[in-house]
């Protein structure tokens, strides 16, 4: 039988022996502030997701809700919780969630009421918080149901977001007056709009459309800008005046426009800091030059879209110095022949540019060639070849290529690192797959090679070959794809020349059959080799 002892009688035991002791809880731990913030961060694209109505999922939603259960579990967790949870917004409607003054008429929120201070000083609790106001995720519909005067009224805590780094607006606010009421002098980010309504894309809307107005307030109430996008079509007039107002402006990007000023250029030069320029020029528009002789002194990445005559105004302006990225899009006619005049004159100024490590030419036209044309487009490519300092090249416009002129590709470029020649035009100018022999002699950083290579042999013995045997020394090239549409037909002896010429190969593909059974078979060669040097170690 069991015998207890009073509650008393146990307390006093356990107080006079030590070896009994109830430890004493330790004090509990203050969660570090950063810590906090981290955790909060880890949630904050799931939080941004959630703003998009047709990319959202559960887990997004779920991730938002979570956050905010987060930041109203302790004020130690309020403060981080809230600055993820409020730094991208893509409407003013969480802000009139937190006035009482909002009042809903005919589907649409308003602020019929006066706002009461306190509700200033709640809405200010929030506003300081947000740091992106990013309407590109923004459904039309979405924004239809706030009522433009609403704007006027938060405008009245001017700015609205004061420290707000981000600024994409959509077209309503964009055109509106209300748009000096978002500006402020911390905003290093923006672009110009975020989106057109669909009536004005298709050319059913207003035709009297201009953004000039807005590109000058932009100017004038955010001048700091570093990054500017102008995404419409529609004119700015008064570009150039514009923006030579951006001082700090060091990336710029501009879709086709409908209209040109004879300043364009001009304005876009003046630009002292401008190191990222992106440019879609129309094809029928003629850029005049006649204003600037040089520019773009600072300018380091460049991408064109365009007509090779008019990308080739704008290269004659480039500084040949600073000039280390340029990327081209030729809009090409699809007769070759009326392209023979404006491409030899883009493609000759190349050369001038000795600094270049990245290059990449591509054409957003199909165009129709024949054997005949071999001579003009080695010619077109052959000024490519004076540019020693390329560690990346991307070149798609077609081309006829022999075992020769893959010899003087390798020795042209010994930095080159990444090599794409991804044409679908090839004819008969296709080199044996020999021909990779040259880039591992004369390039040891390339590390993906996209290339032509035949990949057919005639076999007498189809048993798979043995692999060579280990090599100290391996060649940097990891992935190599074959750009040629057709099957494999003996993909053991594919495999054997590719790991004979690379022997620290991982990944052969090409768009044919029976390219599969080429990794395999590198896989097995990999595999072997690993086992011979185990066994010689």
């Amino acid at each position: 039988m069991f015998k207890f002892a009073s509650s008393s009688s146990l307390s006093s035991k356990l107080s006079s022996s030590s070896e009994f002791a109830i430890p004493k809880p330790e004090p509990i731990q203050v969660l570090d502030t950063d810590i906090i913030t981290l955790i909060c961060e880890e949630l904050q694209f799931e939080t941004y997701m959630a703003l998009d109505q047709q990319l959202r999922t559960k887990d997004h939603l779920a991730a938002r809700q979570g956050l905010l259960s987060f930041g109203l579990a302790s004020k130690a967790f309020l403060e981080p919780a809230l600055n993820v949870l409020w730094r991208t917004l893509s409407s003013v409607e969480p802000l009139l969630s937190v006035l009482p003054e909002t009042s809903i008429i005919g589907g649409k929120k308003m602020l019929v009421k006066q706002i009461a201070p306190k509700s200033w000083d709640r809405l200010r609790f929030y506003t300081s918080r947000v740091h992106i106001f990013d309407q590109r995720i923004l459904l039309e519909e979405e924004e239809s149901s706030i009522h433009t005067s609403v704007y006027a009224r938060l405008g009245q805590m001017q700015p609205i977001f004061p420290a707000l780094k981000e600024f994409h607006p959509a077209a309503a606010i964009s055109t509106s007056n209300s748009l000096m009421f978002f500006l402020s002098r911390t905003i290093c980010t923006a672009s110009l709009p975020a989106f057109l309504p669909r009536a004005q894309i298709t050319g059913d809307g207003d035709e009297g459309l201009d953004f000039g107005p807005s590109l000058s307030i932009l100017a004038w109430k955010s001048p700091g800008i570093q990054t500017l996008y102008l995404e419409s079509d529609a004119p700015y007039s008064g570009f150039a005046a514009s923006i030579s107002c951006f001082h700090d402006l060091r990336n710029l990007r501009i879709v086709q426009l409908s209209r040109y000023d004879p300043d364009f250029l001009s304005g876009i030069a003046s630009l002292q800091k401008l190191s990222y320029l992106n440019i879609t020029l129309p094809e029928n528009v003629s850029l005049d030059v006649s204003g600037p002789t040089s520019g773009f002194s600072s300018v380091k990445t460049l991408r064109i879209a365009g007509p090779p005559g008019e990308i080739h105004k704008i290269l004659k302006l480039m500084s040949t110095t600073t000039l280390d990225e340029l990327r081209l899009t030729c809009n090409l006619h699809s007769v070759w022949e009326e392209n023979r005049t404006g491409m030899p004159d883009l493609t000759r100024c190349l050369d001038r540019f000795s600094s270049l490590t990245v290059l990449e030419m591509s054409s957003i036209s199909e165009i129709d060639l024949n054997l005949f044309d071999a001579q003009f487009l080695w010619l077109l490519f052959s000024p490519i070849l004076r540019l020693p300092q390329l560690q990346k090249l991307g070149y798609e416009l077609p081309l006829f290529l022999t075992d020769q002129r893959a010899a003087e590709m390798a020795a042209a470029w010994p930095r080159i690192e990444t090599l794409s020649l991804t044409s679908e035009t090839w004819g008969e100018g296709i080199p044996p797959i020999e021909s990779l022999r040259h880039f591992a002699e004369h390039c040891p950083r390339l590390k993906s090679l996209e290339f032509p290579v035949r990949v057919n042999f005639v076999v007498v013995d189809l048993k798979p070959p043995p692999p060579p045997p280990p090599t100290l020394s391996m060649h940097a090239l990891r992935n190599f794809r074959c750009i040629l549409y057709d099957e494999v037909k003996s993909p053991a002896v594919v495999a054997l020349h590719l790991y004979q010429i690379f022997p620290g190969l991982k990944w052969a593909d090409g768009p044919g059959a029976g390219w599969s059974e080429v990794q395999s078979t590198l896989n097995a060669f990999h595999f072997l080799n690993k086992q011979n040097r185990q066994i010689s170690e």
